[in-house]
């Protein structure tokens, strides 16, 4: 009988939950988009509405290769870098 191989397995992943304007969405980070808690709409990360939401939950996207984090408001003043591509970060609130 052959080796058995050890296969990670790939567990589904829970999306962070924001709160805006009193109500709860999921913030898709792979796909870029916000979706209530409650409901079937989706909220794209660049359309008007997500770019005010994503400023107000500390969401960024890399402007070089279009990954989304979700930043800790902690952090909001500091400059971070890309986990993807390493670019330079813009804070969320500059002086």
């Amino acid at each position: 009988m052959g080796k058995t191989k050890n296969v990670p397995r790939i567990r589904p992943r829970a999306l962070p939950v924001v709160l805006f304007k009193g109500k709860q969405y999921f913030a898709d980070l792979r796909l870029n988009e916000f979706r209530p808690v409650q409901g079937f709409e989706s909220i794209p990360f660049n359309s008007k509405e997500g770019l005010s939401m994503c400023s107000s939950t500390g969401i960024i996207t890399c402007k070089s290769c279009g990954m989304s984090v979700l930043i800790s408001m902690a952090y909001e003043r500091e400059p971070l870098r890309c986990i993807r591509c390493f670019n330079l970060l813009k804070p969320l609130h500059s002086d």
